[in-house]
């Protein structure tokens, strides 16, 4: 059975998922996907790893974005959960999807060589 902790953060996190879809701001373009969300241990804080498809540019751009947003999803997470302590969101850019996709391509071609022998 999980804790409390891994609960509470696994229900952020699906929340920040799709309460993302309702914020209009001009600087989330591109495709957002939060990969994963850590809990501190007093609960007052929650770090959102995010990814996004798109240049430097969008990224860095839905970075600001991210960080605008976050007291108005916490807003909207107060409303919907009923916790003493609703943790204050920061936004961190997750390139482990990038990083992966780099070492499946070397595989790849280290692959391709090796069937070449």
């Amino acid at each position: 059975m999980y804790d409390r902790g891994e609960r509470l953060k696994e229900l952020y996190k699906e929340l920040v998922s799709e309460l993302l879809r309702q914020v209009k701001d001009p600087g989330l373009t591109g495709f957002l996907t939060v990969t994963d969300l850590e809990l501190s241990a007093d609960r007052k804080t929650a770090v959102v790893y995010y990814s996004i498809l798109g240049s430097d540019a969008e990224r860095e751009s839905a970075g600001k974005a991210l960080e605008r947003a976050a007291p108005y999803l916490r807003e909207l997470i107060k409303k919907r959960v009923t916790v003493k302590t609703i943790p204050n969101l920061k936004f961190e850019f997750d390139d482990t999807p990038k990083k992966a996709s780099r070492i499946d391509e070397l595989l790849h071609k280290l692959e391709k060589e090796r069937d070449k022998k």
